[in-house]
């Protein structure tokens, strides 16, 4: 038994022995995967972009930003005019938070005083989460600072009011009774007598203190108003579903174009289809077509489940949105169709579509912020189309901008379509050959 073993053992290794591709995938694919995805799972954010409205322009404001700018991971950019421009900066995600300093803002509240407003774009999940922590903790800090050197000032002048006279000696009533007394129990005298007003000055002082002390505003009680955006809960699902529709297009698609073409090639038929009347384009157009329609169904019931099932709104206007998604589903076609031309078998095309399409799971900013991966890695997702595809989904349903407001995505996209279908079409005709 041991012996027919082998002799199988044998075989499979001698088989993985001339599959040279899957073996350098078995092998070498692990270690490429965990350098890769082991800087890129990542939730720790680098840089919080930062922008202030300062209508304030006081001391208080001042060091609040000078604080704030202070913080390793914080970079403020520069101060704007109102709150229209907040908005527009916060939409076109070239700020991540806006500290909006109202006339009134005192870092210790006042009778007359306004609280910080923080503004906050929630549709970058991580992002938001780390930047309200930090400035609260920033806050925390100053306002913190403020009480106690305002503390140390009142206790100063109350221990200065409440010393006491030192010079008791000196007074008429004091000075007989000492005479009275030997010169050795008269300077014990004085020196309990000291003893005994300083302990009655420092209860009554304590006593002052605690009165005064509980009329201080605690750091923790003195919270901003937060006004986060787009996501108003920073909930995680309205922060993955518009990323999760462009994840599942590009994985059914390319699979199943994949594995639809290379699975004719095995049993034959994709040969009988060559010496057919139909032209080279023809044949492609008609192999991608029902692919292409399977897919738009997928968007359209992808679509409804997240608005109506997980409840994440939809902003934006339907019909460009599709457009875009369209274009992104042309490319992932041609991606699937490229695969199936240097695949022999379905194996082999499993193993490149998924060479292929986890790293864009990881990579593409999908779960993790690009934002929070080192630049050595993060080049590696700006080849990728899920990449592009994912802030225009989030920016349609949750902040209800066009897809036209999102010039550089829609370029890149459109680039990989044209260049996916032109190459594997190329490719296809000269397998067919």
């Amino acid at each position: 038994m041991f012996r027919r073993i082998g002799a199988m053992v044998r075989k499979e290794f001698l088989q993985l022995r001339r599959d040279k591709r899957t073996l350098a995938m078995m092998i070498l694919l692990p270690v490429i995967w965990l350098i890769a995805f082991g800087y890129a799972v990542n939730f720790d954010i680098n840089t919080i972009r930062v922008y202030a409205v300062d209508r304030a322009a006081n001391d208080d404001s001042r060091e609040v930003l000078k604080e704030i700018d202070g913080e390793e991971k914080f970079v403020v950019y520069g101060k704007l005019k109102n709150e229209q421009e907040a908005k527009k900066v916060l939409e076109e995600n070239t700020a991540d938070v806006v500290l909006i300093f109202p006339e009134g803002y005192r870092r210790m509240p006042q009778k007359d005083s306004e609280k910080l407003r923080i503004q906050v774009d929630g549709s970058r999940l991580f992002t938001a989460q780390s930047a309200l922590r930090k400035i609260n903790e920033v806050l925390f800090d100053v306002q913190k600072k403020s009480m106690d050197d305002m503390k140390q000032e009142i206790q100063d002048r109350m221990k200065q009011g409440a010393a006491p006279e030192m010079g008791i000696q000196d007074q008429p009533q004091m000075q007989a009774l000492l005479r009275s007394m030997p010169p050795e129990r008269a300077q014990a005298f004085i020196e309990d007598l000291k003893k005994t007003m300083k302990e009655q000055a420092q209860k009554q002082m304590d006593e002052r203190w605690k009165e005064m002390e509980n009329e201080f505003p605690r750091p923790g009680l003195m919270k901003p108003e937060v006004d986060v955006l787009y996501n108003p809960d920073l909930k995680s699902v309205q922060y993955m579903i518009p990323g999760l529709v462009g994840l599942v297009l590009i994985f059914i698609t390319t699979l199943m174009t994949a594995l639809g073409i290379v699975r004719e090639k095995e049993r034959g038929t994709l040969e009988q289809l060559v010496v057919s009347p139909l032209r080279s384009m023809e044949l492609i157009l008609g192999k991608l077509l029902p692919y292409f329609l399977i897919a738009l169904v997928d968007f359209l019931l992808v679509f409804l489940v997240g608005v109506r099932v997980f409840d994440v709104p939809f902003r934006g206007d339907f019909l460009p949105f599709l457009l875009v998604s369209l274009l992104f589903l042309i490319g992932s076609l041609g991606m699937g169709l490229l695969i199936s031309t240097v695949s022999q078998n379905q194996q082999q095309a499993m193993q490149l579509a998924v060479l292929t399409l986890v790293p864009q799971f990881i990579l593409s900013g999908f779960v993790f912020p690009l934002e929070a991966m080192p630049w050595g890695i993060r080049w590696l997702s700006y080849l990728m189309p899920l990449t592009y595809f994912i802030p225009v989904s989030r920016g349609v349903f949750l902040k209800g901008l066009s897809p036209l407001d999102y010039t550089l995505p829609l370029a890149v996209l459109g680039l990989y379509a044209f260049l996916f279908i032109i190459i594997a079409s190329v490719r296809f005709r000269r397998s067919l050959a």
